[in-house]
């Protein structure tokens, strides 16, 4: 069996997918497909000032991504880590040679699931991904178990089902992954205690210690 995990940004499938990641890849093949190099901005500055260390040139930036990103996915089990290389601003970049790389990707590869962003993630690139990848799938004889996580948000909502994956064995590998996200550490010292909580969050309503849960679409 094969799962295809796509995200926008480097980082986004380890924090919103990374313990199943780790949970899946004992047992299967995953491949990894990521949007962009992360270039554009976050509230308002630039990238190249938010990474670490700042104002590192976009190829140097660009360079330094791709090589954590492979060695996160590593760290995760990951069999195979895709760039479809685009820049930063995913609305306005994807143009019909993207999709029919995607698609030929997934009929090379025929997963039999497919985990990318929620729509309820409020991030353009993200709700970009969204929606590329719905249309994608559309054009598919053979659909995939599609499933979509959220990365920004708690969803403390009970009324809609979601698919629980307890990651309790596998969350120490998670947080091992963010960390190999060095030019990214500034944000991570923000970010890990929120990811960390969210998934205690989400354990709970398993009985388990850690766990990811995704919309089943």
């Amino acid at each position: 069996m094969t799962t295809l995990v796509c995200s926008a940004h480097p980082d986004d499938e380890v924090i919103g997918v990374g313990g199943t990641i780790a949970k899946l890849a004992k047992k299967e093949k995953v491949i990894v497909l990521i949007f962009s190099y992360g270039g554009g901005s976050i509230f308002g500055l630039s990238d190249r000032i938010t990474s670490w260390p700042p104002l590192m040139s976009e190829e140097r930036l660009t360079r330094r991504r791709v090589k954590e990103s492979l060695r996160a996915d590593e760290i995760l089990g990951v069999k195979e880590t895709i760039f479809l290389g685009l820049k930063g601003n995913l609305p306005k970049e994807f143009r019909l040679e993207q999709k029919e790389k995607i698609l030929d990707l997934i009929n090379k590869h025929k997963p039999n699931k497919i985990f990318f962003h929620s729509v309820k993630d409020g991030h353009p690139d993200h709700l970009a991904v969204n929606k590329v990848m719905r249309d994608v799938i559309n054009r598919l004889k053979k659909k995939p178990q599609v499933f979509t996580y959220q990365i920004n948000l708690f969803d403390f909502s009970k009324k809609e089902p979601k698919v629980i994956y307890d990651v309790s064995e596998e969350y120490r590998t998670k947080i091992r992954a963010l960390n190999a996200f060095k030019s990214q550490k500034l944000w991570m010292y923000l970010l890990e205690p929120l990811i960390i909580l969210k998934g205690i969050y989400s354990g709970r309503s398993r009985g388990s210690k850690f766990a990811e849960y995704f919309y089943a679409e």
